[in-house]
């Protein structure tokens, strides 16, 4: 399972996440304009392009999901920002 950086940084903004550029680009979640503490973030580097397992694994952490399949619905889709909240709800982090 892979995912290219680019539908990342674009489709987390849309879900509730702000984006900060440093070093790499950040993305915090959001809820009633506040932030949550889930927050994840994707490198500049050249063979960054496509996340692949490992770094999927890495971004299950901060965004608090529980499998590899859910960052990778979150970051192309099927999961809305509203989904992601009620997972976060469900678990009591929000």
């Amino acid at each position: 399972m892979q995912i290219e950086r680019r539908i990342i940084e674009s489709n987390l903004p849309r879900k509730g996440f702000v984006k900060e550029e440093t070093h790499h680009k950040y993305f915090y979640h959001e809820y009633n304009g506040k932030r949550t503490g889930m927050y994840t973030y994707t490198s500049h580097g050249s063979k960054y392009k496509t996340y692949n397992i490992i770094l999927l694994k890495r971004m299950k952490k901060e965004l608090k999901l529980d499998n590899i399949r859910q960052v990778y619905d979150l970051c192309s889709c099927p999961i809305s920002g509203d989904d992601y909240n009620q997972i976060l709800r469900d678990k009591g982090l929000i």
